[in-house]
């Protein structure tokens, strides 16, 4: 089984969910933003303790989101490297497409974890590798609900690769139950050197602090044909 480690700087937990623990609602709110569903932004008031700045910010935009998950994986990029398992010095960060992105509108439309890439790429960790976008626009996706890998996998298309002295770095928004960076990573011929980096991993199973930093491994193994589901884990 493909096992690829994977690094969240805190835990999401859907609004009700009886498991939800300290610091739920201001990650819920840093989330919210990130993933930019809404057509009008929530601002949101957090005090994340890995954050350079140690104290209350208020956020208003995805753009100030995006900044300041940046910001924390930025300042603790060699404790982000390690949990990666990265070696290489340089660094391609992938960005896992939302449902919307196809290769019409990849520079235009909606791309939350595109930037996301950006603003680590603006503090030096990484270069933005945009490889992957989808054959046609994909329903949207809401928190615990993913397209399965099959049928993700069937609708990607490469439109670029990472250079051969790269390690990729998977950025996405939002983890849940895997199945698109499963999907991405397999399109792209597993990459030897590969991890996750993303704001929060969905939780329902488990109370957390939702500030707690969370390292995990993505495992998947694509099923027998093209229509089987492959088996997922997010450990």
């Amino acid at each position: 089984m493909r096992r690829i480690p994977g690094y969240a700087v805190g835990s999401y937990y859907k609004l009700g969910t009886p498991l939800a623990g300290l610091n739920a609602n201001p990650m819920r709110g840093l989330v919210y933003l990130v993933t930019n569903q809404r057509k009008e932004p929530i601002p949101s008031s957090i005090q994340h303790p890995l954050h350079p700045g140690r104290s209350m910010m208020r956020l208003e935009t995805p753009s100030a989101a995006y900044a300041y998950v940046a910001d924390i994986v930025a300042v603790h990029e060699r404790d982000v490297r390690t949990a990666l398992a990265i070696t290489k010095p340089n660094i391609a960060l992938v960005p896992i497409p939302a449902a919307n992105v196809v290769r019409g509108n990849r520079a235009t439309d909606r791309w939350p974890s595109r930037d996301l890439a950006l603003e680590l790429e603006r503090l030096g960790f990484g270069k933005v590798r945009p490889c992957v976008v989808h054959k046609d626009a994909m329903r949207p996706r809401f928190s615990y609900e993913e397209d399965p890998a099959h049928d993700l996998a069937q609708n990607l298309v490469i439109i670029g690769r990472p250079m051969p002295n790269e390690a990729v770095v998977y950025v996405d928004d939002l983890v849940t139950t895997g199945d698109r960076v499963a999907a991405i990573d397999h399109a792209l011929g597993q990459p030897p050197s590969a991890g996750i980096v993303t704001t929060a991993l969905a939780e329902e199973k488990t109370r957390y602090d939702a500030y707690k930093l969370r390292t995990f491994a993505l495992g998947y193994e694509p099923g027998p044909s093209a229509s089987s589901p492959w088996k997922i884990t997010v450990l």
